[in-house]
């Protein structure tokens, strides 16, 4: 069997007036099936970049991600493919779906959708994401990117700056943020933390914070002076992005988690990875793994 195909796309949603649920569905004439938008994954694209670009190509809806809703595998023309899908909330109609690839966009309800979908794998995901919390928002963790080794490096450590792989990590995270419609953006004062947050800054035309608050020099000596911080991003109205360092970040998590009775390793990131809290207000209902990006 040949190595599996990647592929990734959504579960677009919206609440009609009467504030009852509805998903998309669109119909592939090429195939005269019903299913959700997805699509392959280009050579070097990561799949949350693909989900995003698919759905926006299939139904013309621009689109805000909320959970990750895991990875369906089943055989397509004798060889396994994988797919991961995100729970996206719908905001409004930006084009048209490439008429190449889909004739038809319904709006059903999940039990409408049951009915209709062609694939028993687009059943499974839909009862993935009946059993999420639709109604959160979203605070994302990041670990800069990779920056020059401290080794290397023989000046003060805040003014330690990204290496070449990490210049070109953050280039890439501009698509795989994207999705989430950052509306403001947190950033310790470390020169290598400046520089992972500024090109998807500037992408979104967006102004950011720094402080030395989110810096490993305040954490070592009042982590709860750092931690204070973060917890007060999570009554922000819009999706967040705080750019930090390790341990901070996962250690942040994991305490956080341990208040509302969860266990969750204080694993380190790796450069560029990041992770996604949903919450409702300072109660954190969920977290997703982002990884770093691709880098061919």
């Amino acid at each position: 069997m040949d190595e599996a195909i990647r592929a990734a796309g959504t579960i677009v949603w919206r609440r009609n007036e009467s504030g009852d649920v509805e998903v998309a569905i669109i119909h592939r004439p090429k195939y005269d099936d019903w299913s959700f938008p997805k699509g392959k994954c280009e050579e070097g694209e990561n799949p949350i970049s693909c989900a995003y670009r698919e759905t926006v190509e299939e139904t013309g809806y621009e689109v805000r991600f909320r959970e990750y809703l895991g990875e369906i595998s089943y055989l397509a023309e004798g060889n396994a493919k994988r797919v991961n899908y995100w729970s996206a909330k719908f905001l409004r109609q930006v084009g048209t779906p490439l008429q190449s690839e889909v004739d038809q966009v319904l709006w059903k309800s999940p039990n409408e959708a049951e009915e209709i979908l062609s694939r028993e794998s687009d059943r499974e995901i839909l009862k993935r994401f009946l059993v999420t919390e639709l109604d959160t928002q979203v605070l994302i963790l990041l670990r800069h990117a990779k920056a020059i080794a401290r080794e290397d490096w023989h000046n003060e450590d805040l003014d330690r700056p990204l290496s070449a792989f990490g210049e070109q990590q953050a280039k890439r995270l501009i698509n795989t943020l994207y999705p989430f419609g950052i509306g403001e953006i947190h950033s310790s004062s470390a020169v290598r933390c400046y520089e992972t947050i500024n090109p998807l800054a500037r992408a979104l035309s967006i102004d950011y914070f720094f402080t030395d608050s989110l810096t490993e020099y305040v954490f070592t000596k009042n982590s709860a002076r750092t931690f204070k911080y973060i917890d007060r991003l999570l009554e922000n109205g819009e999706p967040t992005l705080v750019c930090g360092h390790n341990p901070i970040l996962p250690q942040y998590l994991a305490e956080k988690y341990s208040r509302q009775g969860f266990e969750i390793s204080e694993a380190a990131l790796k450069p560029g990875e990041a992770w996604i809290l949903h919450h409702i207000g300072k109660e954190v209902i969920s977290v997703d793994h982002l990884p770093a990006p691709l880098i061919s």
